[in-house]
């Protein structure tokens, strides 16, 4: 556990690793859940996991290091960049790990960015590198509630 709330994240700190197994039934009820309608990744043969499971890493993360939530503000995803180098098979156990690389005030409001590698656990191999910009507050800093 880093902090109370993803609002404590500082800059370097780590996240993770998490491991976890991406069978087949939790990436056809991922791609179930989100109407991804691709064979790929809801057929019964060959299935591969859908680029945006990389989203559910990231809440397994935050779940993992800052266990009571968001904190005394809502958080807000605004933007993501994702590369996928390499496409992940169903079957594989992966290793996910984040850091937070930067943490700002704009217009008064807290970011954070958080960088994300989804691994393969048996070679280290990179599937996935995620970059995410969270706005921490809706409200300026020092702001009464309303």
């Amino acid at each position: 556990m880093l902090g109370r709330w993803v609002s404590d994240l500082e800059v370097g700190d780590v996240l993770g690793p998490i491991d976890y197994l991406a069978t087949p039934f939790l990436v056809h009820e991922y791609a179930h859940a989100v109407e991804e309608g691709s064979e790929r990744h809801l057929g019964m043969d060959g299935l591969t996991v859908p680029p945006t499971m990389v989203h559910t890493d990231k809440k397994a993360l935050f779940d993992y290091a800052c266990p009571d939530g968001a904190g005394p503000e809502a958080r807000l995803h605004l933007v993501y960049d994702a590369t996928y180098h390499k496409v992940i098979p169903a079957g594989r156990e992966l290793t996910v790990r984040g850091e937070v690389t930067q943490r700002y005030e704009h217009k008064g409001r807290s970011h954070v960015i958080l960088e994300i590698d989804v691994r393969d656990k048996q070679t280290g191999e990179l599937y996935t590198s995620y970059r995410d910009t969270s706005l921490l507050s809706y409200r300026p800093s020092g702001a009464a509630a309303g």
